[in-house]
């Protein structure tokens, strides 16, 4: 990469062959980006910068290809309500309206319609989460017609297979994890209590498998100070969760992907000891 970069996003381009990296929190946060292109097998700076350095913001790629970059937080820990699209195309930045509020360290998730944009909880300032959500509808932020059972930060998301979006862990960012989980429904807009995860989870990961199942991988119950080894899969069907293989490591600021429909690899990551974990696990499906 041109620059060092760590709390950013990774987002790669319809076609798959490109990615964008954008924001940093390394040094001060950063207003680049960048784009590898695997053709060529080298980065190359966009044609603007974001209007804002950020970094713990998402980032969301549309179904026209455009990347949606969320909120997060500046260097002088301002946090940001502010949005910006990066268009393919021209290689560049444009501001669009904001959310209703400030948010980092949030989930963000394309619902099916590949326009609209959910975004769940996070910090609004610094220590203060919140339970709301907010909807990117036809260019406008929405709040959701009622708030999550819970205020999370760290916690995960991912679109299921009905259109619904489940939401999963987290905790207050402090002291507390949690093993709740609810369903978000984009007819109605409104969060409902599903049944919990086994293993209280922040800092974790939900991965879509081709059976419509999700599997949850790592995290820490920041009250205790334990990683959980067991992995767990959400049935969507009849609302459960239930125990399956063990990592041979807790981690948690991992990254999960999906390979090839047969297998999940888990990467990198932070078990909570001094060193940064460089060790990759792979669960078969």
């Amino acid at each position: 990469m041109k620059n060092f970069r760590y709390s950013y996003t990774l987002t790669a381009f319809a076609n798959s062959t490109k990615l964008l990296a954008a924001g940093s929190a390394y040094s001060s946060a950063l207003r680049t980006a960048e784009v590898y292109d695997s053709a060529t097998n080298s980065w190359t700076s966009t044609a603007s910068n974001m209007s804002y350095g950020r970094y713990s913001h998402s980032a969301t790629r549309l179904k026209n290809d455009e990347i949606m970059i969320i909120g997060g937080k500046s260097s002088a820990t301002i946090i940001y309500s502010t949005v910006e699209i990066y268009t393919p195309s021209s290689n560049s930045f444009t501001d669009i309206n904001s959310m209703n509020m400030p948010r980092h360290i949030f989930t963000s998730t394309l619902l099916n319609d590949g326009s609209t944009v959910l975004v769940t909880g996070g910090n609004y300032s610094n220590n203060a989460t919140t339970s709301t959500a907010e909807l990117y509808i036809s260019g406008s932020w929405v709040f959701t017609n009622n708030n999550m059972a819970h205020p999370r930060v760290f916690h995960s998301a991912v679109l299921l297979n009905d259109g619904n979006v489940l939401i999963a862990g987290g905790g207050n960012g402090i002291s507390l994890s949690y093993s709740t989980a609810e369903i978000f429904s984009p007819t109605t807009r409104t969060f409902a209590p599903v049944v919990s995860m086994k293993y209280n989870r922040a800092l974790f990961t939900l991965t879509l498998l081709p059976s419509g199942k999700v599997l949850a991988t790592g995290g820490v119950d920041l009250a205790t100070n334990t990683y959980p080894l067991v992995c767990e899969l959400y049935d969507p069907v009849t609302h459960s969760w239930s125990d399956t293989l063990m990592l041979n490591e807790g981690r948690t600021y991992h990254e999960t992907i999906l390979l090839n429909d047969t297998s999940v690899l888990t990467i990198s990551g932070y078990n909570g000891e001094s060193t940064r974990m460089r060790s990759c696990e792979r669960y078969k499906l």
